[in-house]
């Protein structure tokens, strides 16, 4: 009876080897893939470097710029320098109720009595209880009452303020004053208006003549 034992297996298979300088092929899709990619991140670079905002335009853009010097030439218009702005009055300048104003006294004898505390100066050769200084040949200027309300200034310079004229009256305040030509003085009236008086002539007799400015204080 014949033996039934199978034939003697082979060696296992295996692929072919493949050539020693090749590995295996890639798919071809793979290199399409490639091809494309490429280019496309190199345009998204371009983009990103190139759009506002980016990294170089930020430290452009932080960078400090320099402010030009103002001039301090004064402003032109037309080839014209333009006038200096008018200074801001001094909230001590005080407006004239009238004056400078020229008053005739009658210096003979007693003289006249002058009073200021009106719209304008009132001029009496009579005694007159209103009256604010007598201008005359015997008694010169002379405050009725001896108040002293009357204070000289120095002979020249520029016509005093009112509050300039308030302050020297309140310092070296008399009643009475010889009224030489060009003699210059500062009055307090009766109502506490402030006066600056100038005197003009001051003849023995005749006419003498006074230039006379009055302020209307807020006391008056």
């Amino acid at each position: 009876m014949a033996s039934q034992n199978p034939p003697p297996a082979g060696p296992p298979y295996a692929p072919p080897p493949y050539p020693p300088s090749q590995g295996p092929q890639q798919p071809r899709w793979a290199w399409w893939v490639v091809g494309i990619v490429i280019p496309v991140v190199g345009l998204l670079v371009t983009v990103l470097v190139s759009r506002p905002g980016s990294s170089d335009d930020k430290g452009a853009e932080s960078a400090p710029t320099s402010t030009p010097a103002r001039s301090s030439a004064p402003a032109e218009s037309n080839g014209q320098e333009q006038p200096a702005p008018a200074p801001a009055k001094s909230a001590e300048a005080k407006k004239a109720l009238y004056g400078p104003v020229v008053v005739d006294a009658d210096m003979t004898n007693t003289g006249s009595y002058i009073d200021l505390d009106g719209s304008g100066p009132i001029v009496s050769g009579a005694t007159n209880n209103g009256a604010d200084i007598i201008f005359g040949a015997s008694l010169g200027l002379f405050v009725p009452d001896s108040a002293s309300n009357l204070a000289p200034l120095p002979d020249s310079g520029a016509a005093p303020t009112a509050d300039e004229c308030a302050a020297a009256v309140q310092e070296t305040g008399s009643y009475t004053a010889d009224p030489k030509p060009g003699g210059r003085f500062c009055l307090m009236t009766g109502k506490g208006r402030v006066a600056y008086l100038k005197v003009v002539t001051a003849p023995s007799t005749g006419t003498g003549k006074l230039d006379v400015t009055v302020w209307d204080t807020p006391g008056a």
